[in-house]
């Protein structure tokens, strides 16, 4: 099984990097709400159900559905399913029983505290690629003090449960913030118990209520907090040969000054990845606000045309461009534009997250 999973990672990675080079769309994201039943203090899309309307509203299944049979046609292969809270979206069973009709291979991302017998029961009998739960904590605090949704960590751990016992793939990620910093090893310990892989994600960007405030006040770690959380990730998530191995990569990468690095949009968005939010616009990423166009109104060739050739003006800073820490920072574009506010600003937190993992890289190599 594990060699038949490396193989199917390694054929599809061949196949984005060659749909990349073609320029076609065969990756996308479909953010289909932007409401949730919880409210997380990091959170980048979260709306009241009156904002929602004042807006416009949400599209409809049916809606969804047709651009699914355009995405299709594309060549569109492997979808994401998010939100807000994708459970919560009308019709979603609708939804997805058409798009998987259609061969679509679908991801889900949510945070699980809605999961019960029957959606299980429904997942089970209609399998996904994989459900992604997102744990926030290793008990009920992080949950009353960040997502201010008390109960929601044995909600969580309950659909977790219920998913492994039919054998639906799980995948639990872990958002490590000032809350529940501690209990990043625990996490691993409820994921290994529950045979679920665990990725925790320590660099958080900006949340939506968040950017502007000191570091000192924003719900993620301060920088050398989170390149410390991250380098501990690793150490949890690689096998005893493997960490070894990236820290004298990384170190050799860092030491020989190299510094051919991208100056635009390094990663699939835009190349062969797309996101399509809850109003309609496509664009690059979730993350970058432009180029955004209403793929319902002008058919998702035409938008994917305008999004893959407007994607590549970006650039980021020349300094970090050439920078030789450019191999263990997090810079990009879209971190870039969040970060600062312009596609070219210097982070500072990137930077110093940068500088903090590569002295403990150096450590590391030392001992």
């Amino acid at each position: 099984m594990e060699t038949m999973a490396m193989e199917s990672n390694t054929m599809e990675k061949m196949m984005l990097r060659r749909a990349a080079s073609a320029q076609r769309p065969v990756n996308g994201s479909l953010e289909l709400l932007p409401l949730c039943n919880m409210s997380c203090d990091m959170c980048y899309v979260h709306l009241s159900r009156e904002e929602t309307e004042e807006k416009g509203g949400l599209h409809t299944a049916d809606e969804w559905i047709s651009l699914g049979r355009e995405m299709q046609k594309a060549g569109v292969l492997f979808l994401l399913l998010t939100g807000g809270e994708p459970l919560l979206f009308p019709e979603f069973r609708k939804l997805y029983r058409e798009l998987k009709r259609m061969g679509m291979i679908l991801t889900i991302n949510t945070n699980g505290t809605l999961l019960d017998e029957a959606w299980a029961d429904f997942f089970a009998e209609n399998r996904p690629r994989r459900i992604n739960i997102t744990l926030y904590g290793a008990d009920d605090t992080a949950y009353e003090t960040l997502c201010h949704y008390p109960g929601g960590f044995d909600k969580a751990l309950r659909g977790i449960r219920l998913l492994r016992e039919r054998d639906v793939d799980v995948k639990i990620n872990g958002s490590v913030t000032k809350s529940n910093y501690k209990d990043m090893q625990k996490i691993y310990a409820i994921g290994e118990k529950l045979g679920a892989p665990v990725h925790m994600d320590t660099y958080m960007l900006p949340g939506i209520h968040e950017r502007g405030l000191p570091f000192e006040q924003q719900a993620r770690l301060l920088p050398e907090e989170a390149a410390s959380a991250g380098l501990e990730a690793l150490r949890a998530e690689m096998d005893s040969e493997m960490f070894p191995l990236y820290v004298r990569q990384k170190t050799a990468q860092i030491e020989s000054g190299a510094s051919d690095n991208p100056e635009g949009i390094a990663c699939l968005a835009g190349n062969c990845s797309f996101a399509v939010n809850w109003q309609g616009q496509m664009r690059p990423c979730v993350t970058l606000e432009e180029p955004s166009v209403p793929v319902f109104d002008i058919g998702f060739e035409a938008a994917w045309d305008k999004v893959s050739k407007e994607s590549k003006v970006f650039r980021i800073n020349e300094k970090c461009v050439t920078c030789r820490l450019r191999p263990v920072c997090k810079t990009c574009v879209a971190g870039a534009w969040l970060e600062t506010g312009d596609y070219d600003g210097l982070p500072e937190y990137l930077c110093r997250y940068a500088q903090a993992y590569w002295k403990l890289l150096q450590d590391e190599q030392a001992t």
